[in-house]
This record gives C-alpha cells, sequence and structure tokens, in this order.
C-alpha cells in the first residue's frame, strides 16, 4: 500500500473515529425512551411500500402516476454508491457522459438536457430530503445513509418546479426511529475500490433525536496513465450527515440536517480503441475498414506530432485499450456544504404546517487534457518548437438558497390536500480557459487550440404557489388535481478575452462590449403548471387511472466560449405535456405487486446543447439550440414477487422511443465516403462534400451544412431496458445465521448516442448479470457478503463517440483523414468481486 493510499486511509478513519467515540459516550446517558421493538414484517407476504411523491407520506399502491422505487434492501444488496448505480437498476432512467463529471446529464424516458454551459438548467431535477439540488451534476456523487430512491417520471413541475420538466429522482435518507442503534460496513474488491461507512442513529429522550452518517469511498480508475503509472477514471469522496430531531413543546417538530461532501472524480479521461481508415460508401454497400500503419500516421498532420511518439506503448487498434497518455489532469473535484432545516407543526384539526429553508455552498475545480497526450502540441509565439500542451480548467461557485411553506391536510378524509408557497434563488459563478495564446500574438476564438478565457455568472429567483389536491368523490373513484403558478427572475453577465496566461481577476482584462462582454437581467418568465388524473378502484387489489400533466422549464442563456452578440439573449422557455394510462395491482394475498403503464410526452422549445467539430480541428464546439419540438412514447412495467418465503424477485423493464419530431437545421456529421465532385465543393445529390448525404448548404454556396432531422431518432436512451433481480434467504433451523444468494440482471438494447443521426454513434446492445451470496446472523446484527459483477465478463462500450485525438495519414494538413475510436469504460465492463461487512449493534 503506497504512502498515499495509508494518508487516504487516515483521513478516512478519523471521521469514522469521531462517530464511534460519540456513540461509546451515548452508553453513558440514561435511557429516557426504550420504545419496543419494531415489528417484524410478515415473511408470507411483500412489505408495504411509502412514498412522498406528492409531498405527503402515501402507499405507492395508491399513488395515480409512474414511480419506480429502489428500497434500502436493494440498494444495499446492489452496492448502490453514486446515482449511475441507480441508473442501471431503473430502466426508465439513462445518463449521458460528457467530458468530465460536470457535463453529465440524466435522462428520464429518453429525455434530458446535455449542457456544457451554466445557462441551461437539467430537464430531471434530483431532490434530497425535500431540498432540490440547484445543478444537476452535483448529484454526481456519493450516495449515503439512503432509505429509498423514488424514481417519479413524466412531468413534476406542479409540485417540483421548472427542473422537473421531464421527471424527479426523490432522494430520501434514513430516518430517526426507535431506540439508538449502531451501524458500520467495509466494502472492498479486488481492483481497489474501498468504502468505508459508519452510522449512528435514534432517539435520546422522548423529545430528542439525531443520527448521524460518514462515509468514506476511493475508486482508483480502469484506465492506467503511462505518463505517471496512476490510474484515472475512477472517483472517490468523503461525505458527513446529520439529522437532529426536537420537539420542544407538543406539537412542534423542529429537524436541523447539516451535510458535508468532497468528491474527486478523474471520470471523462478518453483511451483510442480504434484506428482505421475507410474507403467505399454505406450507401453503396461498399464500405470498408482499412487498417492504419501507426508509423504513418500523425495527429492532426502535424510532421512533429507522430502518432509512434503521441501514443508511445498504446495499441489504438485494440477495441478493450485501457492505457492513455496524460500530462494534464482530467476530472473535477467539488466541496459541498450546507444544511436544511424544518419546522411541523401539528395544527387543532391534525393538519400540518411546515417551514422547510435550506441553503447549500459548492465550489469545484474541473479540467481536462484537449490534446489527449502527454507531449507539447502548441508553440509559443515566434517559435516553431512545440513547448505547450492544449488543456484546458475552470472553477464553479454555486449558491442556493430555497425557502418552502407546505400545509398538508390529514390522511382521514375525502378530501386531501397539500399546498404551500416557494422560494429559491441560485447564483452560479464560473469561470474558464481553454487551449493557449498569448500576446504578442493577436488570439481569437478561431487561433490554433480555439483559447478561450471567459467569467460568467448566471442568476435565478423562483417564486411559486401550488397546490394539489386528492378527492376520494364516489367510493370507488378518486381524481387529483394540481395547480403551480411560477414566476422566475434571471439573467447573466459575461466578460470574455483569448488570452490565457491571465489566471485571475486582477490581470483579466475583458474586450470590447457587444463583441466579448455581455449583460442581461431582470428577465421574467411566468408559467402555470399543471395535473389532472381520475382514478377507479376495480378490486380492493387493482386500481387502473388516466392522468396527464405539464412541464416548464425557464429561459436558457447560451454562455459558453462561443458566445456571440447573436446569442446574448434567452432561448424560450422549454415546455412539456404528457398523458399516462396505468394500472396498480397487489395480488395473491400481497405476494405480487405490479404497476404498468403506457405514456405519451411532448416537449416544446427543447433546450439543448449540441457538439460538433470542424474539418482539420481536434476542437470540440458547441451551440445552445432550442428545438422546435421533440417527443416520447413507451411502456414500462415495475413487478415485485414473493415466489416462496424467502424468494423474492423484482423485474422492471421500460419500452422507449423518444424522437425529434420538427428540427429543419439540424447538425450534419462528417462523411468522407462523400467526397466532393470536382470543384463544387458539393457531393452527391448535392449535398455538402464530405459530410453526410442529407446534409445541404445552409444557402447556395455556403461551406456550412444543415440537414433535417424532423422524424430522427432524439439519442442517448435505448428502446429497450430490463433489470431482473433475485434474493433467497436459506435458513437453518438451528444455527444463529442463514445463507443468501441473490442476482441481478440487466439488457439493453443499442441505441444512437449523437443527435446529428451518425449512425457510426450507434452503441451495441448488450446483457449484464451479477451474482451476490453470503451469510447474515438472523437478527441482521452482521452480514459478510460477497459478489461478483459481470459475472460472465460481458464486454460493451457505452459510449461509441467519446471525444478523442484527430489524426492523418500522413505528415501535412491535407493528408488522409483517420476513424479514430475512443472510450470512456463504465465500472463494470470487466468483471470485478467485492466482499462487504455490515455490521449492527
Amino acid at each position: 500500500m503506497n504512502k498515499n493510499r495509508i494518508e487516504g486511509f487516515h483521513v478516512a478513519v478519523k471521521p469514522l473515529a469521531a462517530v464511534v467515540a460519540v456513540a461509546v459516550a451515548q452508553w453513558a446517558l440514561p435511557a429516557y425512551a426504550q420504545e419496543a421493538p419494531e415489528a417484524q414484517p410478515d415473511p408470507n407476504r411483500l412489505q408495504q411500500v411509502v412514498v412522498t411523491a406528492n409531498k405527503r407520506v402515501e402507499k405507492l399502491e395508491s399513488v395515480p402516476m409512474a414511480i419506480s422505487v429502489l428500497s434500502e434492501e436493494e440498494l444495499q444488496r446492489n452496492n448502490v454508491r453514486e446515482i449511475e448505480d441507480v441508473i442501471a437498476l431503473t430502466p426508465s432512467l439513462t445518463q449521458a457522459s460528457g467530458t468530465t463529471a460536470a457535463n453529465n446529464a440524466l435522462f428520464m424516458r429518453g429525455i434530458g438536457t446535455v449542457s456544457v454551459g451554466i445557462g441551461v438548467e437539467s430537464d430531471v431535477s434530483v431532490i434530497l430530503d425535500d431540498i432540490p439540488i440547484a445543478v444537476q451534476f452535483q448529484a454526481f456523487r456519493d450516495l449515503a445513509d439512503v432509505a429509498r430512491v423514488e424514481v417519479l417520471k413524466g412531468p413534476q413541475s406542479t409540485l417540483f418546479g421548472k427542473s422537473a420538466v421531464a421527471g424527479a429522482i426523490n432522494i430520501v435518507t434514513k430516518p430517526i426511529s426507535g431506540p439508538m442503534t449502531y451501524r458500520g460496513s467495509a466494502y472492498y474488491t479486488n481492483d481497489h475500490e474501498y468504502r468505508l461507512a459508519a452510522s449512528m442513529g435514534g432517539r435520546l429522550t422522548e423529545t430528542f433525536g439525531m443520527r448521524i452518517a460518514a462515509n468514506k469511498s476511493d475508486m482508483p480508475g480502469n484506465f492506467t496513465n503511462l505518463t505517471n503509472g496512476q490510474k484515472v477514471n475512477g472517483s472517490s469522496g468523503k461525505t458527513m450527515m446529520a439529522k437532529f430531531s426536537w420537539t420542544p413543546i407538543r406539537n412542534l417538530d423542529i429537524d436541523f440536517m447539516p451535510q458535508y461532501n468532497e468528491q474527486e472524480n478523474t471520470r471523462g479521461v478518453t483511451a483510442v480503441n480504434g484506428f482505421y481508415r475507410t474507403t467505399g460508401s454505406a450507401a453503396a454497400g461498399n464500405l470498408q475498414r482499412i487498417p492504419v500503419d501507426i508509423n504513418t500516421a500523425y495527429m492532426n498532420g502535424n510532421p512533429l506530432l507522430p502518432a509512434s511518439v503521441v501514443l508511445a506503448g498504446i495499441d489504438p487498434t485494440n477495441p478493450r485499450n485501457r492505457l492513455v497518455r496524460r500530462d494534464f489532469p482530467t476530472g473535477i473535484a467539488s466541496r459541498t456544504h450546507g444544511a436544511g432545516l424544518k419546522f411541523s407543526y401539528t395544527l387543532p384539526n391534525d393538519a400540518t404546517l411546515m417551514s422547510i429553508s435550506s441553503y447549500q455552498r459548492y465550489k469545484a475545480n474541473d479540467s481536462r487534457d484537449q490534446d489527449f497526450t502527454d507531449v507539447p502540441t502548441i508553440a509559443r509565439p515566434g517559435e516553431t518548437r512545440l513547448t505547450v500542451g492544449n488543456n484546458q480548467f475552470g472553477t464553479y461557485d454555486i449558491n442556493s438558497k430555497t425557502q418552502e411553506f407546505r400545509l398538508v391536510s390529514p390522511d382521514n378524509s375525502s378530501l386531501r390536500y397539500v399546498a404551500g408557497l416557494w422560494w429559491a434563488r441560485n447564483e452560479i459563478e464560473r469561470h474558464f480557459i481553454r487551449g493557449f495564446c498569448v500576446a504578442p500574438t493577436r488570439c481569437a476564438s478561431n487561433s490554433p487550440s480555439s483559447p478561450t478565457n471567459y467569467y460568467t455568472d448566471i442568476y435565478n429567483v423562483n417564486k411559486a404557489v401550488f397546490g394539489q389536491a386528492t378527492w376520494d368523490f364516489a367510493p370507488t373513484w378518486t381524481l387529483v388535481a394540481g395547480l403551480r403558478r411560477n414566476l422566475e427572475e434571471s439573467g447573466f453577465n459575461y466578460e470574455r478575452n483569448f488570452y490565457t496566461d491571465q489566471l485571475d481577476r486582477s490581470t483579466f482584462v475583458p474586450g470590447p462590449v457587444g463583441v466579448d462582454v455581455f449583460s442581461s437581467s431582470g428577465n421574467e418568465d411566468w408559467a402555470t403548471t399543471g395535473k389532472l388524473s381520475i382514478q377507479k378502484q376495480l378490486t380492493p387489489d387493482v386500481m387502473v387511472y388516466a392522468m396527464t400533466a405539464t412541464g416548464h422549464k425557464g429561459k436558457a442563456y447560451d454562455v459558453t466560449s462561443g458566445l456571440r452578440a447573436s446569442a446574448a439573449f434567452p432561448v424560450d422557455p422549454e415546455t412539456s405535456r404528457t398523458y399516462e394510462i396505468g394500472t396498480k395491482a397487489n395480488l395473491f394475498d400481497n405476494r405480487l405487486s405490479v404497476a404498468a403503464v403506457i405514456y405519451k410526452t411532448d416537449f416544446k422549445n427543447y433546450q439543448q446543447n449540441t457538439s460538433f467539430v470542424l474539418p482539420n480541428d481536434p476542437t470540440i464546439y458547441t451551440q445552445l439550440n432550442s428545438i422546435p419540438e421533440i417527443g416520447t412514447k413507451g411502456f414500462e412495467l415495475d413487478a415485485n414477487m414473493l415466489l416462496t418465503t424467502g424468494w423474492s424477485v423484482n423485474a422492471s423493464m421500460a419500452y422507449t422511443r423518444p424522437s425529434i419530431k420538427d428540427w429543419k437545421n439540424g447538425p450534419c456529421y462528417q462523411d468522407n465516403t462523400n467526397p466532393a465532385i470536382g470543384t463544387t465543393g458539393l457531393g452527391e445529390g448535392g449535398s455538402l462534400g464530405g459530410w453526410n448525404r442529407a446534409c445541404f448548404p445552409i444557402r447556395a454556396g455556403s461551406t456550412t451544412g444543415i440537414q433535417d432531422l424532423s422524424g430522427g431518432i432524439f439519442p442517448g436512451t435505448p428502446k429497450i431496458k430490463v433489470n431482473i433481480g433475485s434474493n433467497y434467504d436459506l435458513r437453518f433451523t438451528s444455527m444463529p445465521f442463514r445463507a443468501f444468494i441473490n442476482g441481478n440482471v440487466r439488457y439493453q438494447s443499442d441505441y444512437q448516442t449523437n443527435i446529428n443521426n451518425d449512425p457510426r454513434s450507434v452503441n451495441d446492445g448488450y446483457t449484464i448479470a451479477d451474482l451476490g451470496f453470503g451469510l447474515r446472523e438472523n437478527k441482521d446484527r452482521w452480514r459478510l457478503s460477497f459478489r461478483i459483477n459481470n459475472l460472465f465478463d460481458k464486454f460493451y462500450i457505452p459510449n461509441a463517440n467519446a471525444s478523442g485525438p484527430s489524426f492523418r495519414a500522413g505528415p501535412t494538413s491535407t493528408s488522409p483523414g483517420i476513424n479514430v475510436d475512443s472510450w470512456v469504460p463504465p465500472r463494470d465492463v470487466f468483471r470485478f468481486y467485492s466482499v462487504k461487512l455490515d455490521v449492527k449493534f
């Protein structure tokens, strides 16, 4: 074990030791409230699942909307640590991976927002204990002390606001209940990932309870950087969470919930795993791949950058290549701290009046090696020798404050309601530097390495009034109606130059106003969203429902490095409308629960950052588009079965068909099998030479092309995604422990990964199986688990169009281009083994 790992272990142990010390101290306290042991669940029936999807506690089978729930048992059995693990187990969710974790995006039913700027909000809201996360990429961190995860599908803007236009993920941490209980766990894998966790919680007196949890994790990574021998494409985190619950007077509960998280994520490093040229034409059916000799290839056609040096020690033709060369970090390191404060007062009529306040501060440093190698690729002014690398780096500073007042009616009436007032303010600051350009060179956006240096900040203030009522208007009929009126005020400031040696505000000199300096403030957006459903209880155990809801996401701003005056205005708000018809049933004396739904959702003015590249330029450019209309439709099924005592099976499936309904000026993709005819610059059928055959000049004589993507595939989601899990407990009559075995199989079909519908950007389908087994004490005081992830060592590539270096088959900028494939492997692309010990006392 090296020195860094030992120091990391000591850092991890300190907070855990503190928790243990407090726990030991608690043993000396008098037992003011010795509560009766919790009632044991009936082993011959499924356990009841409750959710807070409607901002009140309800039974899952009674809520007329599509919800998938991951229980604490499922989370523990599958070793869920991050939101990526939740995505793997939930067919309605997918993820779009960006160049770093700061550009990751969650997709619900095939729809999500991929943005590299801070001026575009997400389509899927993430809520932690009633408090929404300000920016979605903050959710890509350790999930600590979680009791359940509720995946709320379809627009949730009525109760959860403007960033839930496609859905919401509601994360609920473990409650304070019962006498003081102490837990600890340790996890280790054969590829050196480890996790340590400790928690304590319970009632200390009749009026005071507490819960404290600490987690430390480290996954070194599944790539090796040959430059320094270190592992990359991993993550590590430290999390401290607490809850303090106090009842100072009768009917008043006060909860204080501080939290702290440190996260370091090196995902986003891409490795070359394909190196070839193509001949022929896909249209003619004679497209062929031709291997390329690495000794005759040059990065960007530069004679000073032969592939044999740039990729030294790397086989770029190996589809499983896990070796890279980097002399600059790629990833993001962040710190989050904040707290929530909740007051709950029970009124004389048993209604509950609540005040929920929160504050959160997020600071991060992100970076990326833009030239994908460890040798210099840029020459300083006046020099021909390459001495500088092409890198990018920046900072985020996010402040979020929220305040909600909520009134929740009692449950014992035919009319139940929740109503509230909402206020939130988000302030996001971003500093970003890319490339290299210094005086006396005249720097501009089209200079080599596409340099930029900008400061920008975004703010938005949201005020809303909302309400939702549930009315049992007949013995077996229920109507649910909700409405939200929202006012958002937003704006931004932006300052830019192109000199990358001006590293802070004291040396930064922006360009001229209207060219490199923009601002806009006080932009108001009024919106009304609603929800309406009708529910029929066919039998005491079976219900059907029909539901419609609308969603609204506020104005967006294109504050990225390529901002121009024409784009310095808000992009129109994004709206959605969904229709659902579903059923939920508990059958066979509550041994089988089933939920099924068909849906159709349309989005207008969909906000999307599109990435594209230009010929002979490795830089990735982005532009914010407002796509007129996209949509998604499909079918979802969730089932839980208790086959026999101790043997349970859960299954979920999603059939998802997202599509582009209207986008006549979509981006093209490059295709060197469509060469220009003569000197016209045009290829087959009048298309633009060097681009796909549906790509035509935006106007006569233009070298910029567009294609009509109406009716095309909206990328990022497989048509079919299935997850099946099972757990079997084997009890021994005379033993104080029992054995268990569990397994999980997930399948997803192939899917398009690029919005330009490039047929080469399709990920193949795959099936992954996991197997677990172990022993647990009958009173669950300890559990020893073993697990094999990717049991059959199934190899798959999840991102067929990951960005990577550009090469040419010769030492000039006009030499024939080489197709270069790059990838970022997921955690389980290679089989790995783990062991976990959980204790409770």
